[in-house]
This record gives C-alpha cells, structure tokens and sequence, in this order.
C-alpha cells in the first residue's frame, strides 16, 4: 500500500480551495480604548481578514492575521466609545475567502468624557 501524502497549503491554494468559515467568534470588553477578538480556527486557512465598521456606517478598517497557534487579534483602530460595530471575520487561503463569520458589538460610554467639556458661557 502506498501512502498519500497531505496537500501542502501551496497545494490548496493553487486548486481554488475555499476555506471553512471561521467559528465561535468572541468579542472581549472594550477597555482603554482597545477590544481583543478571538475566532475558532477554520481548517487549512493560512490567515485570517478581520473587517469591523460602525453599524451607522463609515470608515471600514481591515487587518490581517497569519495562522498561528493563538487565534486573536487586538484592536486598537477606529474605536470610539458608545458605538455599535459590526465586525466581519474570513479564512484565507491564496486568493480565496471563506463565509464571514459576523457579530456586532457595543462599546460602552466613555466614563470620563464630563471631565473633557467645555461648558458656554
């Protein structure tokens, strides 16, 4: 008998593989202006597109993320404090994008904004 060995991921992006859609994904609590997202691996990706834009619209940040043991990602970009997001995350394989995984999320009121007012006189 003689054995098959595994495609290698140059392999599967050559054949117009499409990944699996990443799972389980978690947004963490927004604090100091900074969020951490995490996703369940989606198998044979080689990275992931994280895309996030406030629901109401605006401007639409990407980051990249190669595979690697921790499947997570700070962001720190575009936040602003008691908003909504919607945020979108694929599986990559070479050209190739999974299904978006999509949640939404809140970030809480900024408890300190009173200090910052300049009240008219």
């Amino acid at each position: 008998p003689h054995t098959i060995p595994a495609a290698s991921l140059d392999d599967l992006a050559a054949s117009g593989y499409r990944p699996h859609m990443p799972g389980d994904v978690q947004v963490g609590d927004y604090s100091r202006g900074k969020i951490e997202v995490s996703w369940t691996p989606a198998k044979c990706a080689s990275s992931y597109d994280i895309t996030y834009q406030k629901v109401t619209g605006g401007k639409t940040i990407s980051k990249q993320v190669q595979y690697s043991e921790v499947n997570s990602i700070i962001i720190t970009d575009g936040l602003e404090s008691c908003s909504e997001y919607e945020m979108r995350v694929s599986a990559v394989i070479g050209d190739e994008y999974s299904e978006e995984n999509i949640v939404t999320f809140s970030t809480p009121p900024d408890i300190n904004a009173a200090e910052r007012l300049e009240p008219i006189m």
